[in-house]
């Protein structure tokens, strides 16, 4: 196995442990609920505020990361990762269940901005999109595993023993990637960057010239970040509502979804190499409006079915396409704190929707969330049609 190839499969089973352990939370929602007697609010504020520590943690650890060894800082990740899971062994109640999902937030920070970082470096001129395709692949193979596989385990043992499954997972993850990485060259491992002390406005000055570079595309990212956040929270919590489904059937409904995309980001390579990563862009976004606006009226079990299919092709390719635009246009010294504020703007749309999903939802009603993402996909599919012709990010300059 080449020095790249290692890289690829390192980052992309931590990605599958990062996002697997994320999404065991969300779909133990329904037991939360019910033992220990969780509003619908309550809810947005345990997920939107994890998700903001997340956005917060994002931002700082990529900034800290660029000139930084990218395994050494990944591998501490995934440790703390495992530690949290432990920790939520030991939930008993509204108050201790927040903390340590903000815990396990605050751990899952390590791994976006500085492993797709180091995919984006190692493979900006050689197959790149492959390898976005890939890697987020194996995220999704993570979040399968765990939503398919969460509810019937807790049913046959209790709700803490997946928890304690992923943690251990961890710990076998992390010695795998140092086994994989063990004789990477060093140039692989970091980028020396010059040293170059900012002051707090001149970091703020840096993020901002970066998101006037992408402004057409600042949208799409929220967008994306809400519909993945709504889906995997909310999903479970409206067909709990809405159908008569057992916990496990419901996980299976939800695990459709992750499945779908699993496969979709394996053939992303593919499917630009046909269609192009704007086409991809826009039929993923005109998907997810009609897609959320049907789910939040229709309460047939057949229909969500086909939905899952839709959902899980247009969400999940977003986030490779969403990330290749961004690589080829960001220099390899800053790969940490440029996909730091790229993440952060995806989990800016989450927060921000779950906060207010949550709310809205108590108010009006478990649907609302639905139909929220599903108006929001429209305008970013009409943005994406009107400047179809521009450059959707400029050229980077030092």
């Amino acid at each position: 196995m080449n020095e790249r190839q290692s890289i690829l499969s390192t980052v992309s089973i931590y990605h599958a442990l990062n996002d697997g352990a994320v999404s065991v939370i969300p779909i133990l929602f329904p037991i939360f609920k019910t033992i220990f007697n969780l509003s619908y609010t309550q809810v947005g504020i345990i997920t939107g505020g994890a998700l903001l520590i997340n956005l917060i943690s994002q931002l700082l650890i990529g900034r800290y990361a660029d000139g930084k060894n990218f395994r050494t800082m990944l591998t501490l990740g995934i440790l703390l990762i495992s530690l949290s899971m432990f920790l939520l062994t030991n939930v008993n109640g509204f108050i201790t269940l927040g903390i340590f999902i903000f815990l396990l937030r605050f751990s899952s920070s390590f791994f976006h901005p500085i492993g797709i970082g180091w995919i984006s470096r190692t493979f900006k001129k050689y197959r790149l999109d492959h390898a976005m395709g890939i890697q987020s692949g194996f995220a999704d193979i993570g979040s399968f595993i765990a939503i398919s596989t969460t509810l019937y385990i807790t049913d046959i043992f209790s709700w803490d023993f997946p928890l304690l499954l992923w943690s251990l997972a961890g710990g076998i993850i992390v010695i795998s990637g140092i086994f994989l990485t063990r004789n990477i060259d060093e140039k692989y491992l970091k980028v020396k960057k010059e040293i170059k002390k900012q002051n707090f406005n001149q970091a703020i000055d840096e993020a901002i010239r970066f998101l006037e570079r992408i402004k057409l595309l600042i949208p799409a990212f929220m967008v994306t970040g809400a519909s993945w956040g709504v889906i995997i929270t909310y999903l479970p919590l409206l067909l709990s509502e809405r159908t008569n489904l057992s916990l496990p059937i419901i996980g299976i409904i939800v695990s459709i979804w992750i499945g779908i995309g699993t496969i979709s980001t394996f053939l992303y390579g593919r499917i630009n190499d046909h269609i192009g990563r704007k086409n991809v862009l826009l039929i993923s976004y005109l998907t997810i409006g009609i897609s959320g606006i049907i789910l939040a009226i229709i309460s047939n079990i057949f229909i969500y079915l086909i939905l899952m299919v839709l959902l899980g092709i247009s969400v999940f390719l977003t986030f490779p396409t969403l990330a290749s635009f961004v690589s080829e246009n960001t220099d390899e010294s800053v790969e940490g704190r440029t996909f730091g504020v790229v993440f952060t703007l995806q989990l800016g749309g989450g927060t921000i929707l779950l906060f207010i999903g949550g709310a809205l939802s108590d108010i009006i009603g478990i649907w609302i969330p639905f139909a929220i993402i599903g108006v929001l996909s429209l305008l970013v599919a009409l943005i994406l049609r009107v400047y179809y012709t521009s450059d959707y990010i400029k050229t980077y300059t030092k």
